[in-house]
């Protein structure tokens, strides 16, 4: 599971940084018109920061 959560981080970082950058335009519905989507952008790094602190839950150590 740590080996997903650190996958899904660097996707959603890389995503975050295409939306912001107006490589990619899909999931609007605006397309083209609109290059950059920033809502967009912190929606992905706000994902790739939660994929991150999974990923810090599930390495710390099992309590009993």
């Amino acid at each position: 599971m740590k080996a997903l959560a650190i996958v899904l981080a660097i996707v959603f970082f890389v995503l975050g940084l295409l939306y912001g950058m107006g490589t990619i335009n899909v999931f609007t519905k605006s397309g083209t018109e609109h290059s950059h989507h920033m809502t967009h952008l912190v929606v992905c790094w706000v994902l790739a920061l939660l994929c991150l602190i999974w990923y810090r839950f599930q390495s710390s150590a099992a309590t009993r």
